[in-house]
């Protein structure tokens, strides 16, 4: 799966685009008063101004295999500590990745992260190039258990073989894209900052078919988004035991 484009909200459209262009070196693609379009290697970024308030998004680029120091050295950025204090490479075994966290002008937790198991460079890339594309975005829920349901049976994507299912997390795609769902309140990996729901639209290529996916589609009602009436009274352990259950539907 690949992201091919990814529209999120700023309320600082100024700074957003000196944070992209001249921290991270990306190129505009287009750009009108009250949008910003920037290409991050295969996928599309474009940030949309609104005066409302938006809540910290999180998405991750993929830097090829054996580059992160690297592109941690020539983005000077302030990395945050991830599994200990002053590590700021996380290693993830079971996803065969390292990644380094860093905030941008908007509060949103962005992510370089290098997966073993991907090729080290694309056809679309320079060989200057340090990113091949936005390969996750975080979805905030009420229910992750709904929300990866709706994510098999309308879309058809499925859960990460490297991921291991939790009640308030899940992880949809593959090495190229994934959803990272995250239960609403529950802090973003490495950060005191609690995933909320936000505004988001994409479009992403899966099994050579391309289709479009924007937050006021998928459920956000906390009265409707789980199986069972008594959804509320449902154990960390029940519910691990429904997303295995999802897990196992989507895996054949």
């Amino acid at each position: 799966m690949k992201l091919v484009t990814l529209e999120l909200e700023t309320t600082d459209p100024a700074g957003t685009r000196a944070f992209y262009t001249q921290h991270l070196g990306l190129s505009i693609v287009a750009e009108s008063v009250d949008s910003l379009t920037l290409q991050v290697g295969w996928t599309q970024l474009t940030f949309r101004s609104t005066t409302k308030p938006v809540a910290p998004y999180h998405f991750a680029i993929n830097v090829p295999s054996g580059m992160l120091e690297m592109c941690m050295h020539w983005f000077a950025l302030d990395y945050i500590d991830t599994q200990a204090r002053g590590q700021t490479i996380a290693e993830f075994g079971d996803w065969r990745a390292r990644s380094a966290y860093f905030f941008d002008n908007n509060g949103n937790l962005l992510e370089f992260i290098t997966r073993h198991d991907l090729a080290c460079h694309e056809g679309n890339l320079t060989d200057c190039d340090f990113f091949q594309g936005i390969s996750e975005i975080g979805i905030v829920t009420p229910c992750v258990i709904k929300t990866c349901r709706q994510l098999w049976e309308r879309f058809g994507v499925k859960r990460f073989s490297k991921s291991k299912p939790m009640p308030d997390f899940a992880a949809f795609g593959d090495d190229n894209g994934l959803f990272i769902i995250s239960k609403a309140n529950r802090n973003w990996l490495f950060t005191t900052v609690p995933a909320a729901l936000t505004n988001y639209r994409m479009t992403f290529e899966l099994n050579g078919t391309l289709q479009s996916l924007a937050s006021d589609e998928l459920s956000t009602s906390s009265d409707a988004v789980c199986f069972c009436p008594l959804a509320h009274k449902h154990s960390r352990s029940a519910d691990k035991q429904r997303i295995d259950s999802i897990s196992l539907s989507v895996s054949m």
